[in-house]
């Protein structure tokens, strides 16, 4: 499995296909997510998913993750700790459920025509897609059918 996720990211599964892919306190900066993206990818091809569908998951994923490194801390007090959390997991046979959370708060960028992509983005790809906020942060939550 490829992992260059940073050695000193949290990591609960970095190649047995029976278990979860937990990353906890992915630092949130532009930088840290390709990694990510890399071990996603390869996390679901070990599962032997459908390659178009691997695509489109880690995708939605990327997109979820860099939504929370670019919003999430935008008003947030510089003592606040800058981080995002992603699960990926198998909850049933043919099933894959991915949540992306962070601890700011959620910023609507308003009408800039350059912005708002992201979102319809993430449900064109996932079956199903949900954002919950609050303000102990926000959890974007994805599923797929992969039978």
């Amino acid at each position: 499995m490829i992992s260059d996720v940073a050695d000193d990211m949290p990591v609960t599964d970095r190649g047995d296909a029976t278990r979860d892919l937990i990353l906890q306190d992915i630092p949130a900066e532009p930088r840290a997510l390709t990694g990510v993206r890399t071990t996603v990818l390869a996390w679901l091809r070990d599962r032997g998913l459908d390659e178009d569908l691997c695509q489109d998951i880690t995708l939605a994923t990327y997109e979820a993750l860099a939504n929370s490194v670019e919003h999430a801390y935008e008003r947030s007090a510089d003592t606040v700790v800058r981080t995002v959390g992603l699960e990926v997991r198998t909850p049933r046979a043919g099933e894959v459920t991915i949540d992306v959370t962070d601890r700011g708060s959620w910023v609507d960028n308003g009408n800039d025509p350059r912005r708002g992509r992201g979102l319809p983005l993430i449900h064109a790809l996932a079956h199903e897609a949900s954002v919950d906020s609050s303000e102990d942060g926000t959890t974007v939550r994805m599923r797929w059918n992969a039978a």
